[in-house]
């Protein structure tokens, strides 16, 4: 159960966030940006935020954390009355041609975080795209804040990789004005844990067929193999 959270605004600390971070690219927005390749200029985004990240919590008057080690599920984060707050940060690539697999992290790390940690797990989305005033280079288009516990239940999925990837079917900006900014963790457990249930069981069924249709194939003498469906 968290306890802290019940008072808290989360719509006005993402906002508050937003005012922070988005200072640091003001140039990406009116056409000087970093070179094209959209992992790069993923990847130069996070570092410019983890650097200044000390900066930004004093400047918010949020208590810094110190960066966490790559094993986390967020990139950097702050505590907020007594609260820790994971930031991770997504850039979306807006060309529609561009695959993206809306990954977030592993079902289990997520609710150990959540609910083992009391933590308040946060999207930071920046929009970009190929700019059309300079060769090579890439422009901002938006930035966009919000907790993972708040967004759509049609936001969220589960894919079998693992013991189980989080993913998001929908970028923030899709999905902006669905938010359920009061919505609190029990609500989202009741989603998500159904969600996950759902997901595991589908994937236990696929495995008993996958282990008889081994089996059959031993059987047979290892002929014509397949799959059951």
């Amino acid at each position: 159960m968290h306890f802290m959270w019940v008072t808290m605004d989360f719509k006005t600390i993402s906002e508050r966030i937003e005012t922070g971070i988005e200072p640091l690219f003001a140039e990406l927005s009116s056409g000087i940006s970093e070179r094209e390749d959209s992992r790069a200029f993923g990847a130069m985004i996070e570092r410019r935020i983890t650097d200044q990240w000390r900066v930004i919590c004093n400047n918010l008057g949020h208590d810094y954390n110190e960066l966490p080690g790559r094993r986390t599920i967020f990139d950097f984060a702050c505590t907020i009355q007594g609260v820790v707050f994971g930031f991770d940060v997504k850039t979306k690539d807006l060309d529609s041609t561009k695959y993206s697999d809306g990954g977030v992290c592993a079902v289990g790390n997520l609710l150990k975080f959540l609910a083992n940690d009391n933590g308040v797990f946060m999207i930071v989305e920046f929009g970009h795209h190929k700019s059309t005033q300079k060769n090579n280079s890439r422009d901002i288009e938006y930035l966009r804040v919000a907790p993972f516990h708040c967004l759509p239940e049609t936001a969220y999925r589960i894919e079998n990789l693992g013991t189980g990837q989080v993913r998001l079917n929908y970028t923030l900006n899709q999905v902006w004005n669905e938010i359920d900014w009061e919505r609190g963790f029990d609500g989202f457990y009741n989603i998500f844990c159904d969600l996950a249930i759902k997901h595991y069981r589908r994937v236990s069924a696929d495995s008993e067929k996958r282990i008889t249709s081994i089996e059959n194939f031993k059987s047979n003498e290892y002929k014509n193999f397949r799959f059951i469906k």
